[in-house]
């Protein structure tokens, strides 16, 4: 006996491309395809609502053994057997009643088919019963269309009555809206008008009030600029007895130096002097030469103290002398002055340049002079070393200036003042 499967859709949505009736005959195929391809199955389930709810090759159908059962051919959605989702490419048996659900189960399925099993018993029958069907459904179409039909035409009824309402109450409003327009534009000229007349008046103040403070302003700068020349001619005035008062200083003090270096010329010239006479002396016998000796000695000794600077305890090299006619090595000085802006003799502030003292350095190379070849030899190499860490220190303090300029132009604090 043929078994013949009948799926038939049971939900009432019919959509496009859903097949209302899938006949599972095994005389002409023992194998049936479901899916979305139309190309390679012979029922398409195809839906706009959800898309891709179906794959290409969801499920097919196989005959065997007098049955017929449903296998899942790997979908993304699944089918579900009586509310339970079937392994995929595991056949399951098919019984009269069971309810098919291809795609997601739930309750707005589109593809939910019950499944019948009919026994072949003639062609005639068959025919008849097929007929009887396709008539129920056709009449279940019919109805539905009917009563599609009918709502539209309520709906649009009631539309058409929502309408009519709504209209009258726009025009109403419409009106009332153009009354209460025209008296806003009313009102609002007359807030126009009165603003154009604030607006006037305001300027007209403004105006004159510009005025005031030009004529104010005027009167202002003038006192500044009087002021300000009455303080300019004054500091200038300042500025000129200053300078005046400098420049008598520096007179004095260039005259007490004069006066210093004259007393030592005439020290040494009397020094000279009494040297000459010894010589004379001298030429008359030893005895005078001894004391010759011990005088020229004693006069070394004397002259070394005086050409002696108390800073390095050696002789003048580069003699200078300070306003208060204290004399110095150069370098000894200037080392000392940067940490400290006093003589190292008398404490006095120095407010002056260093001056380079001439007859202090001739009578210190006289007295050099006067000395031994390894004496003068070592006063040689002592001036030059004086003269390399000189180099050294300008080197230094110019690398240091640049560095002090260049962080001022990066906008270093520390170095702004």
């Amino acid at each position: 006996m043929i078994n013949i499967g009948t799926l038939l859709k049971q939900t009432s949505r019919n959509s496009w491309g859903i097949a209302r009736q899938m006949i599972l005959d095994p005389r002409k195929c023992d194998v049936v395809k479901v899916g979305r391809d139309p190309r390679t199955n012979d029922y398409v389930l195809d839906s706009r609502v959800t898309k891709n709810m179906i794959s290409r090759n969801h499920a097919r159908f196989k005959y065997d053994e007098g049955k017929w059962f449903i296998i899942d051919n790997n979908s993304t959605n699944g089918v579900y057997l009586n509310s339970e989702r079937i392994p995929k490419q595991e056949p399951q048996t098919l019984s009269s009643g069971d309810i098919i659900i291809f795609g997601v189960n739930m309750s707005s399925s589109e593809f939910v088919y019950k499944y019948e099993v009919e026994s072949l018993a003639s062609k005639d029958e068959i025919e008849r019963i097929r007929a009887e069907k396709e008539k129920l459904v056709q009449e279940e179409v019919e109805r539905i269309r009917k009563e599609k039909e009918k709502e539209k035409e309520q709906q649009i009824a009631g539309l058409k009555r929502k309408f009519q309402h709504e209209d009258t109450e726009y025009k109403k409003r419409l009106k009332k809206l153009e009354t209460e327009r025209c008296q806003e534009r009313l009102a609002e000229q007359r807030r126009y008008q009165k603003a154009q007349e604030e607006i006037t008046r305001i300027r007209e103040e403004a105006k004159a009030k510009e005025e005031q403070i030009a004529k104010e302003k005027r009167i202002v700068e003038e006192k500044q600029r009087k002021a300000t020349e009455e303080k300019e001619k004054e500091l200038s005035e300042k500025l000129q007895k200053s300078l005046e008062e400098l420049n008598k200083k520096r007179e004095q003090e260039r005259q007490q130096q004069d006066a210093i270096l004259r007393i030592r010329e005439e020290e040494a010239l009397k020094l000279k002097k009494e040297i000459e006479a010894l010589n004379s002396k001298v030429k008359d016998g030893t005895k005078a030469k001894q004391e010759l000796e011990k005088m020229r000695q004693h006069l070394d000794e004397s002259m070394e103290e005086e050409l002696e600077c108390c800073i390095c305890c050696s002789m003048f090299m580069k003699a200078c002398t300070l306003p208060c006619s204290h004399s110095f090595c150069e370098d000894c000085i200037t080392e000392y002055l940067n940490r400290r802006d006093e003589c190292p003799h008398c404490r006095k502030k120095v407010s002056l340049p260093i001056i380079p003292s001439v007859t202090l350095n001739n009578m210190v190379e006289r007295v050099i002079q006067s000395r031994s070849i390894e004496e003068q030899e070592k006063r040689k190499q002592a001036l030059e070393q004086r003269n390399n860490k000189g180099q050294m220190q300008a080197a230094h303090f110019e690398k240091l200036r640049k560095t002090i300029e260049t962080a001022k132009k990066n906008g270093h604090s520390n170095y702004s003042k």
